[in-house]
């Protein structure tokens, strides 16, 4: 019989986090559409506590990580603008936005917006989903492309809130039961078999 070693332990600590608060504690729009030749603006709100953290947008990497840093503000820096990619910290609302200009096909895939935390612990963050489709009016870049984002104008002016996760709230808490339950019968079962 082989009993789990350590590696074992990285899924029930992966469910604990559901479980934890925290886990949760940036959250984005999920997915935001654009197209080429327009731009597109992705809001993420964080918790109190964090605003003189720093706030990053990435590339997606393996679970809770980032595969390359795009744009990264700073304690002293809360706008900081990297080639296309704008990133706004607008600290006494709790959110920052990222702005990309002239989207190209390449811009689509899986980014990570959040807030960078140290390098020994793992970074809170939200999942976005980019999607860049072919500009509707067939290759002609307008002045205005439909549906424009907003972006705020000034550093006094937030962005639009969402409604927040809190509509979430009563889906969240059950799923972090059931991860809960999960993660107790599994641990009964690999003590069981162990014994």
């Amino acid at each position: 019989m082989h009993c789990p070693g350590q590696s074992a332990v990285r899924l029930p600590l992966l469910l604990t986090c559901m479980v934890l608060p925290g886990c949760w504690a940036v959250t984005g729009p999920g997915t935001v559409r654009g197209f080429v030749g327009g731009s597109l603006s992705v809001t993420c709100t964080y918790q109190r506590g964090d605003e003189k953290m720093p706030k990053f947008w990435c590339i997606q990497g393996s679970v809770f990580t980032c595969g390359t840093d795009i744009a990264l503000t700073s304690e002293r820096s809360p706008v900081m603008q990297r080639g296309r990619v704008t990133i706004k910290d607008f600290r006494a609302q709790g959110v920052f936005t990222v702005t990309i200009e002239d989207l190209v096909v390449e811009d689509a895939g899986s980014y990570r917006c959040g807030v960078r935390t140290g390098k020994l612990k793992w970074d809170k963050s939200a999942d976005v989903r980019v999607i860049v489709s072919p500009a509707p009016w067939l290759g002609l870049k307008p002045t205005v492309p439909p549906n424009p984002p907003h972006p705020p104008a000034a550093e006094t002016d937030p962005p639009p809130r969402n409604p927040g996760p809190f509509r979430y709230f009563p889906v969240l808490a059950g799923l972090q039961v059931l991860a809960l339950l999960a993660m107790s019968g599994a641990v009964l079962w690999v003590s069981l078999r162990c014994a």
